[in-house]
């Protein structure tokens, strides 16, 4: 690696395989070259701060070389002299009962904070999971009149993460963990974003 390298945290998503994506904004700044509004308008991906998220074959488009090393989790795009080296870290997901937020990292990287609606009466159980194995975009709860649950992720039997029209700031569901469908829709980003056996922590 070159002695000018610098890092930059990437970011996957499960539902683009082997994708990786860079701040845009980061990029551009420290590449010194720039999108057109055009382009940056059919950016895929948005992070739940409004980070614009630039899928690296963009970069690669640009004439610039981008090299991936063999377990693809990591690239460096080299520029001159300098080296940019993209890391994608380990995710996992934090859910806290008592601010009723979800909050999912990716490395050192917070790809999304929302605000969560967990189960009444501490229905929710608190401890340590692994996403899965059951995903789905539409889910119906067997065992509440078949409740559309859309963008599901199993996290423990029969408690799911999963989107709901009513989020209220307080506990108010049956023991799954309801995220927001409206403004970006994180239950879809995190749906889209999450692996099956990504660590998730539930307590207060």
């Amino acid at each position: 690696m070159n002695v000018n390298a610098e890092v930059v945290q990437g970011v996957t998503f499960a539902a683009d395989d082997g994708k990786i994506y860079v701040p845009l904004d980061e990029i551009e700044q420290r590449l010194h070259f720039q999108l057109a509004d055009t382009e940056k308008r059919m950016l895929l991906r948005k992070l739940s701060d409004g980070t614009l998220l630039m899928p690296l074959e963009e970069i690669a488009g640009k004439g610039l070389v981008v090299e991936r090393d063999e377990s693809g989790s990591s690239s460096k795009i080299v520029v001159g002299t300098t080296d940019l080296v993209i890391v994608c870290g380990e995710k996992r997901v934090e859910v806290g009962l008592a601010d009723q937020r979800l909050r999912a990292w990716q490395g050192e990287l917070l790809v999304l904070e929302t605000r969560i609606s967990s189960g009444r009466n501490g229905r929710t159980p608190k401890g340590r999971f692994r996403a899965g194995p059951y995903k789905a975009k539409m889910h119906y709860s067997k065992l509440y009149d078949n409740a559309p649950m859309p963008w599901s992720v199993q996290v423990n039997g029969n408690v799911f993460i999963h989107g709901f029209n009513s989020v209220p700031s307080y506990p108010a569901s049956h023991g799954c963990i309801r995220m927001p469908l409206d403004g970006d829709n994180p239950a879809r980003f995190l749906y889209e974003w999450i692996d099956v056996g990504t660590p998730v922590t539930i307590s207060d």
